[in-house]
């Protein structure tokens, strides 16, 4: 069995596929089929995610982590209380064992070994292999990954039997934003255009509420609440705001009532105010659906029904916008929450009963390339393998040898669509050394390949005897080295998690 698990931003949800081929969403421990995805450490050797980590924000926020997802990929720590630092795969691990220990509970296993884990299809390569690391550290052994707006398509397939036609996947979640455009009109699904933002989502809404709430205690009171000393009553209007988001779906206005120092305030938001708040940063999501369905090669007429996903796509407001830039009425024929986390147990179902066979075909969501150092000194990103080339992908190139008894080759790997050398994030910079007595203009040929799952590999292969061939293993310097993870894995599983 293969337990799909969709990792998120404020929530996460698993499922799995039962011995009748349906898909069962898992109720964790606390018989809500949705998990906060909020860290708190209790004790030094005892983590707790969840509902009951997110109701002690309050009385301890210096030993609460919220929305990790937004640093997977970046070398930083969070540090707690008791002095410990915890880096963002850390973290992600124990959210990982907590919904794979809900399901051995739920389902009635001793142990799961096999997971399928989802990603924003907009992650880029640093925040995929910080995901595998998160997995290995949790000790289950993350057998792929799928991209969280293809996973949705995935569950929706099944549930409508679909045979054919152009869909699209709206997928806004806690804390990022993924378009994709899938044709059904071939035997298996393809992704034939994508795009995304980092850092748009539920978790800014929310944000965006604390915000207008900060500002009016500062205006009327002269409260700064983001002083160390409001440290509590922070985190707790947090929780407020996310309450007072979900209110304003069903309801006109919410009101938000605080106690801070002596001043005791009950702040009313309209669905207005509210949408007003959040205008900038659905735009940022418009923006990124036309761009996927221009690089798709269709228009919004051709798209036979839009899906929407994620939780933060429930906003009346963003459907609204939605309907009027497609002209579609969003199809809601799924539960949004629990679309991707069924997705992929489809996935990871499929992958173990048909093994070899593709489920779907994926899109690169990022170009490859690498940094080309001009004659005056300049360096200009030249892309490879280009943003939406269906995966897996390749692209070989033809090399020669520059000079007599050349050394090593230094290259730039580069990811993302920009031109210049700050545009664009440096993958690695790679040097290979090469084999002695090569001479100028011999031929090599360097292979750059991203495999299903979008991770890259380079292979260089001269054609000398005997043949030399080099498989470059990447060392990124943002996510954690080889040791670091056995050594995290070692310190983790030995904390309770509950």
């Amino acid at each position: 069995m293969v337990l799909g698990i969709d990792l998120g931003t404020t929530y996460s949800a698993a499922a799995y596929m039962d011995e009748n081929g349906e898909v069962q969403v898992i109720t964790n421990s606390e018989g809500s089929r949705l998990t906060p995805s909020v860290f708190f450490e209790d004790t030094e050797n005892s983590i707790v995610i969840g509902e009951i980590a997110k109701e002690n924000a309050y009385m301890r926020p210096q030993d609460v982590v919220r929305a990790i997802k937004n640093d997977m990929g970046k070398k930083i720590t969070k540090k707690t209380s008791s002095g410990k630092e915890y880096t963002p795969e850390e973290i992600s691990s124990y959210i990982i064992r907590k919904m794979v220990q809900d399901s051995e509970k739920y389902i009635g296993v001793d142990k799961i070994t096999d997971v399928v884990i989802t990603v924003p299809a907009y992650f880029s390569d640093a925040q995929r292999k910080a995901t595998e690391d998160a997995a290995r550290i949790a000790g289950v052994n993350m057998i792929g990954s799928v991209n969280e707006p293809t996973a949705a398509i995935l569950s929706y397939i099944q549930k409508k039997d679909l045979k054919g036609g152009k869909y699209m996947v709206y997928d806004l979640g806690g804390g990022t934003f993924d378009v994709s455009i899938v044709s059904l009109d071939e035997e298996i699904p393809k992704v034939i255009g994508l795009d995304g933002v980092r850092e748009t989502g539920g978790h800014f809404f929310d944000e965006a509420i604390v915000k207008y709430v900060c500002d009016k205690l500062a205006e009327e009171h002269d409260i700064d609440l983001n002083d160390e000393q409001y440290r509590d009553e922070l985190q707790d209007l947090y929780n407020k705001a996310e309450k007072c988001k979900i209110q304003l779906s069903s309801r006109k206005s919410a009101s938000i009532m605080l106690k801070v120092a002596d001043v005791k305030e009950t702040i009313e938001i309209t669905r207005e105010q509210f949408e007003e708040m959040i205008r900038r940063l659905y735009r940022k999501t418009e923006t990124k659906v036309k761009n996927a369905v221009r690089e798709a090669g269709i228009t919004m007429d051709e798209l036979d029904a839009v899906l929407m996903v994620g939780g933060s796509s429930r906003i009346p407001y963003i459907e609204e916008k939605v309907a009027a830039l497609t002209g579609k009425t969003p199809a809601r024929d799924i539960n949004p929450d629990e679309a991707v986390a069924s997705g992929a147990a489809i996935y990871g179902y499929m992958n173990q009963t048909k093994p070899g066979t593709p489920v779907v075909v994926d899109a690169c969501s990022h170009s490859i390339g690498f940094m080309y150092t001009k004659p005056d000194g300049t360096r200009e990103n030249i892309k490879l393998i280009k943003k939406n080339t269906n995966l897996p992908a390749t692209y070989v190139q033809d090399v020669m040898i520059v000079e007599d008894n050349q050394a090593r080759i230094d290259l730039m790997i580069t990811e993302g669509e920009g031109v210049l050398e700050g545009q664009v994030d440096i993958v690695e910079t790679v040097k290979i050394k090469l084999p002695e007595g090569l001479r100028r203009n011999d031929p090599y040929t360097i292979t750059y390949s991203l495999d299903k799952y979008q991770m890259l590999h380079i292979n260089v292969k001269i054609p000398i005897t005997p043949p030399w061939n080099y498989e470059h293993k990447f060392d990124r310097k943002s996510n954690l080295s080889e040791g670091e993870v056995i050594k995290l894995t070692g310190i983790a599983l030995a904390n309770t998690v509950s």
